[in-house]
């Protein structure tokens, strides 16, 4: 049997009988979703459902699924007639139809295929009305992007954040299962070291995993909110703290790496209700707006002023370059920072 389902993306699907009876042509104006799969496989399931909806609103926040997301999905048996139809017949796949009829988006799991969701989710934003390109991304076929609706890319979504969670739960099962409510995976402990922080003069023993950044400990395990997670990429320098008196990026900086180092966030500038200088030259020049960057700008200042250089504005502005502020505050900041310098 060929590997190819036979209908290419954006070809009429055809007519076949769903399990409630009704014609899939009788369902056009709204998108479909078809899973077709092994009988312990059901999207239709109420707890699985929740899921997609919850997977829906992690991937696109705000928003929340529509009333017909869930109505729209279709269990098929992979060896009915339907499934033959399509030429899956015998395979777990997912398709997904919009508003005529066509053919937009479908992926077939193959034996021992393993999906990975940030790929998935990246190829299902090709599908958005905006993005005019398309891509393809572990074994998902996507379709061109031409008129596609919000309500068909929405369908889509829910499809892999059904796939994504449930081939797995399929397979688990194995043939023989027969319960609805899969099996919860056991997560097993995570391992923590203790380590000893000494943060703005002050020795802190925490118990933290291996991969846990210097940023999440701060804000997390000490509370210690000052200090602002923004791309935690290290691309914003919204979580800039000082690591023995240099500016560092703490979203890549590990907790277990920072041991025996003197950390200083913003916390730590202000004597008692007294500011640092770079503090009380920003609120001066009014070098801030919605003020999420300004403890990320003024730790990157004030670890730049420390060598006691005079430097230009162009010269600020690129060593500065690595602190992004979103309200465009850059020429107060600049001020503000001058103003130490030359004090």
């Amino acid at each position: 049997m060929s590997d190819e389902p036979r209908f290419p993306l954006g070809a009429p699907a055809p007519d076949c009988l769903l399990p409630n009876g009704r014609s899939l042509h009788e369902l056009r104006g709204q998108p479909v979703l078809l899973a077709f799969a092994p009988e312990e496989w059901n999207p239709a399931q109420a707890h699985q459902s929740t899921i997609f909806t919850q997977l829906l609103r992690a991937f696109d926040p705000g928003t929340s699924a529509p009333d017909d997301a869930v109505s729209c999905w279709h269990s098929l048996n992979c060896h009915g007639p339907a499934a033959a139809q399509f030429g899956l017949a015998g395979q777990r796949a997912l398709v997904v139809l919009d508003e005529q009829g066509l053919l937009r988006w479908q992926t077939i799991i193959r034996p021992g295929q393993e999906l990975r969701t940030g790929q998935v989710l990246a190829a299902l934003e090709a599908l958005r009305p905006a993005a005019p390109t398309r891509e393809a991304a572990a074994g998902a076929a996507l379709a061109p992007t031409g008129g596609l609706s919000r309500r068909t890319f929405v369908t889509a979504t829910l499809a892999t954040a059904a796939l994504l969670l449930l081939v797995g739960v399929a397979e688990a099962a194995g043939p023989a299962a027969t319960s609805s409510t899969p099996a919860p995976m056991p997560v097993p402990a995570a391992a923590t070291v203790p380590i000893t922080l000494t943060i703005n003069g002050e020795a802190h023993r925490l118990e933290v995993e291996p991969r846990v950044m210097l940023l999440d400990a701060l804000r997390e395990n000490l509370h210690l909110t000052g200090t602002k997670k923004g791309c935690d990429h290290g691309q914003c320098g919204a979580c800039t703290v000082h690591i023995d008196g240099h500016s560092a990026l703490s979203c890549l900086t590990l907790a277990v790496m920072s041991e025996g180092r003197k950390i200083t966030t913003i916390e730590g500038l202000a004597q008692g209700e007294t500011l640092h200088p770079m503090q009380a030259a920003f609120v001066k020049h009014d070098a801030f707006q919605c003020g999420y960057c300004t403890p990320g700008q003024i730790m990157a200042a004030t670890a730049l002023v420390q060598d006691k250089q005079r430097r230009s504005a162009a010269e600020i502005r690129e060593a500065m370059s690595g602190n992004l502020c979103r309200c465009a505050a850059y020429p107060n900041i600049i001020a503000a920072i001058q103003e130490i310098q030359t004090a």
